[in-house]
């Protein structure tokens, strides 16, 4: 009894290698694309976060922009003010020294008057 035994040229267990090869390599690709994917989602967010620091950014920008231009006008405001105020003390000390020639100019004239009185009684 003599009994024969098939065997194949490709085994059985190559051709189910190949296939499991195949998949392996269709299910690397779906990996590769996810991991993909998740990367660009991950830079869509970090954009997304970076684009609302910028606009942040600007509206802070234009907040200070704003309070600049309103100190600029407040110190224009101020130094107007101050030289009005330096005015104002060139007036007080011209109207002292008025004042002080004007109690010299009384004293003289008293003295004028006591001469002229002594003069006329003399």
């Amino acid at each position: 009894m003599d009994k024969t035994v098939k065997t194949h040229i490709f085994p059985e267990g190559a051709k189910s290698a190949a296939a499991q090869n195949n998949l392996t390599e269709a299910q690397e690709k779906a990996l590769e694309l996810v991991k993909k994917n998740a990367q660009l989602q991950e830079e869509k967010n970090r954009s997304l976060e970076l684009q609302m620091t910028i606009e942040q950014l600007r509206a802070i920008l234009k907040q200070e922009q704003a309070k600049t231009a309103e100190m600029a006008e407040k110190a224009v405001m101020l130094e107007a003010r101050v030289k009005e105020l330096s005015g104002q003390e060139a007036r007080i000390k011209k109207t002292d020294e008025l004042e002080a020639r004007i109690k010299e100019l009384t004293e003289a004239l008293g003295k004028i008057s006591g001469i002229a009185s002594a003069g006329k009684a003399g």
